[in-house]
């Protein structure tokens, strides 16, 4: 027998038994549908935007300005950083020794001398001290002193006649003004200054730059003291002395020489002038110079901010380099690991996150791509934005997740929300590098709005909320301090910054658990008060209405009820009798009943175009569907859906109410036509077949359990208008009659909705018509309608 077609017979046999596959090739051909690894992509695009954002391959700095340490900080490294006090020091020092500049002008020294030959040609005018004018008398005064060594002393008339028998020898002045210039000569060549108008603080006391005005690549250095007014003037008086005694060889020389070095000495002028501009630029290039003192602080032995103490400015700085020499010394092993272990943490809470999705909530979630991404959006933006907020000496993370968890559950419900601010306040105190008590406190603040936010009907309502997260975060912040014992290592609370605490003592301590919970609780409400303003943007982004939204749209004097009420009268009574019971089927089973309400209003404004097709809307028996074949008229009625939601786009309704338009007849028969052609079909020569599919309308079938209540409605509403006598029971029974021809239909297979919740809906709805049906005592005498 030949073995290779034994072989490929058996081969055949197994083939032919088409066994099941495994449950892993299951599930993983279950996955393959279309637009999953698009899903997957975004998601991992949405996981490394948060590890890139926040930096996940380096530690974070987990200290803030005011924090109190519980124990004493220790250096983790050996770094250095500059001292700021001793560099200061050491620049001072190079400043006190710089030398600074001062400008020399020649010319108030050449009006002096000019000055002073003025007053002497005045003098020696005069002939006698009888024949002296008042001016002349007036300008030998101020020349006019006592001869020291002459006791018995000497009249003015006599040292007038001294003064001017020296000078008469000089009837030009030229060697007066010889001796005086030569006398004056080195106060020209370095100045004169009565006081130094710089500090010590801006450069040397004992040296200065002395230049000539408009040449300071000519400065020199001048001792001060030789420059001081003071020690000119003594020089002065010896220079004029031995000047006049090598020019006048009389003895009344000195007579004159001391007079006119007095009056020179009274007028000496300043010649220098501090140049601050120069001075400033040379002592800043001297300090430049100056390198950082650098300060060493040592592994396991430096303490860098004791235990009790709130942190500074100074403190944080230092605590800062201690990191940054942390983070270089991890290496590029160190960082990858890090990025994986937070990669491996994000996958995770992803992970769970879309099992929880997928299992408990919304599984159309995960499948609709636009939903999908603006979920990952918010996460990834409400992760960064809390991770750069919290980098300052306040709690500023609680602002934007406290409105994440608001826009959460308004977008998504309660308990996805809940599981979803969970997830992110876990990934946020891991990346801000926080402890057990700040990831408790921003669960309480989230989850406490999560809880109180319900359906929002007005602006004050998010107010509220805030005021009743701030008291929960408040309260939430006292306990867990109180519980983990870290206030309770406050040693000083720092005055200066809060000087209406104690300082010390169990006041200090609840001070400060009072100002973080104050704050904390603030933040909270600040966060909300900032949605009630973003609350048309989050609509629009998401696609979602909130109840305040729906009460503005569900106004009667919107535009569109307003021409259907005009065009179709009879169709806006249907609506707003369909809206009413809706909404009370709609709440009886956990519904958005508002929604559904404005849903109704607008359900049927397509019958607008065409009122008159309509039957609820024809006047006086006439009935247009008569003049057209079946098949014509199912055109007619099947097109409001269409034009109702055509007209609902182009005025900018939401997308929900649209929904509604489009899903409340979903593919159900229009029975009547069809029936109608089905009986014309039969009469006629041909008995063509008429499709149910042509008499069908367009769907699709109600997508939520909001779409399937008004289907319910619309349906029943229009039906117990046919009823005779519309009693308790006749309700009942047409209401059941239609809902199980809805079901049988297929009409709510898609949108999840349950026996339970289908018997309490028809419950509803035959309440609802038992009411609006009511039966009326008759009056005596009074005639029957």
């Amino acid at each position: 027998m030949n073995t290779t077609s034994t072989k490929r017979a058996g081969k055949e046999r197994l083939r032919s038994l088409d066994l099941p596959s495994g449950k892993l090739r299951n599930w993983w051909t279950s996955r393959a549908q279309p637009g999953l690894w698009t899903r997957l992509l975004v998601c991992v695009l949405a996981g490394s935007c948060m590890l890139l954002v926040c930096r996940t391959w380096q530690p974070p700095f987990p200290h803030r300005i005011g924090e109190y340490p519980v124990r004493n900080l220790i250096s983790r490294a050996d770094f250095r950083v500059p001292d700021a006090t001793a560099t200061e020091a050491a620049k001072l020092g190079k400043r006190r020794e710089a030398i600074v500049y001062y400008v020399k002008n020649d010319q108030p020294l050449v009006q002096l001398r000019e000055q002073l030959k003025d007053h002497l040609f005045l003098v020696l005018a005069a002939e006698s001290w009888e024949k002296m004018t008042a001016d002349e008398r007036r300008a030998f005064t101020e020349l006019d002193v006592e001869i020291p060594g002459d006791p018995a002393g000497t009249s003015p008339a006599e040292r007038f006649q001294l003064f001017k028998s020296v000078l008469s020898t000089d009837p030009n002045l030229e060697q007066t003004d010889a001796a005086v210039k030569t006398s004056m000569l080195p106060a020209a060549e370095d100045g004169l200054l009565q006081s130094l108008t710089h500090t010590a603080d801006q450069g040397q006391l004992r040296l200065i730059r002395v230049y000539p005005a408009g040449r300071p690549d000519e400065a020199r250095p001048v001792e001060v003291a030789k420059v001081r007014i003071v020690k000119a003037r003594s020089d002065l008086d010896f220079q004029l002395k031995e000047q006049f005694r090598q020019r006048f060889e009389t003895e009344s020389a000195q007579v004159a020489a001391d007079m006119i070095s007095r009056w020179l000495a009274s007028r000496l002028p300043e010649t220098l002038r501090y140049d601050e501009e120069l001075s400033n630029r040379v002592v800043q290039e001297v300090t430049d110079r100056v390198e950082d003192v650098m300060k060493t602080y040592s592994r396991g032995l430096s303490v860098l901010a004791p235990a009790g103490q709130p942190l500074g400015p100074a403190q944080i700085e230092l605590l800062r380099r201690e990191w940054e020499t942390l983070t270089q010394e991890m290496g590029w092993g160190g960082r990858l690991a890090r990025l994986v272990a937070y990669a491996g943490m994000i996958a995770a809470l992803f992970g769970l996150g879309g099992i929880y999705i997928h299992a408990v909530d919304d599984r159309g979630l995960l499948n609709d791509f636009g939903r999908l991404s603006r979920l990952l959006g918010l996460v990834v933006v409400t992760v960064a934005i809390c991770y750069w907020t919290s980098r300052d000496q306040w709690r500023a993370e609680l602002i934007p997740l406290t409105m994440a968890a608001m826009i959460s559950t308004i977008v998504y419900g309660r308990e996805l929300a809940m599981v979803l601010m969970t997830a992110v306040g876990l990934a946020v105190t891991l990346f801000i590098g926080a402890g057990i008590a700040t990831m408790v406190t921003l669960a309480a603040a989230t989850l406490s709005c999560v809880l109180l936010l319900g359906r929002i009907r007005s602006r004050s309502h998010l107010l509220y909320v805030g005021m009743g997260g701030a008291i929960v975060t408040s309260a939430t912040l006292i306990g867990v301090g109180v519980v983990t014992g870290e206030w309770f290592s406050i040693g000083e609370v720092d005055t200066e910054r809060l000087p209406w605490l104690p300082s010390t003592g169990f006041g200090a301590i609840l001070g400060v658990l009072g100002r973080d919970a104050v704050w904390a609780g603030g933040s909270v409400l600040i966060g909300a008060l900032g949605l009630s303003g973003l609350l048309p943007l989050v609509e629009k982004g998401f696609g979602v209405q909130t109840d305040l939204s729906l009460l503005e749209l569900g106004d009667a004097s919107h535009p569109l009820l307003r021409r259907l009420a005009q065009r179709a009268p009879g169709t806006y009574n249907h609506s707003i009798n369909v809206a009413s019971i809706a909404e009370a089927a709609a709440e009886d089973i956990g519904l958005n009943g508002l929604l559904v309400r404005v849903g109704a209003y607008f359900h049927d404004i397509g019958k607008m175009f065409k009122p008159e097709y309509f039957i609820e809307n024809q006047q006086d028996g006439v009935n247009q569907h008569d003049l057209l074949q079946p098949a014509m008229s199912t055109l007619v009625i099947i097109a409001h859906v269409k034009d109702g939601a055509d007209l609902a786009r182009s005025h900018h309704l939401p997308q929900p109410v649209i929904d509604f338009i489009q899903q409340h007849h979903g593919t159900t028969l229009v029975e009547y036509f069809y029936r109608e052609a089905a009986k014309r079909s039969e009469s006629d020569f041909n008995r063509e077949e008429v499709s149910d599919k042509d008499f069908r309308y367009p769907g699709p079938k109600p997508q939520t359990l909001e779409a399937a209540v008004l289907m319910l409605a619309d349906a029943v509403e229009s039906a117990s208008r046919t009823l005779v006598e519309p009693t308790a029971t006749r309700i009942a029974h047409l209401v059941s009659a239609i809902a199980t021809k809805k079901m049988t239909d297929g009409q709510f297979d898609e949108c999840g909705l349950t026996f339970k919740q289908l018997d309490r809906i028809k419950k509803s709805l035959v309440k609802s018509l038992t009411a609006i049906y009511h039966a009326r005592v008759k009056y005596p005498g009074q005639q029957t309608a």
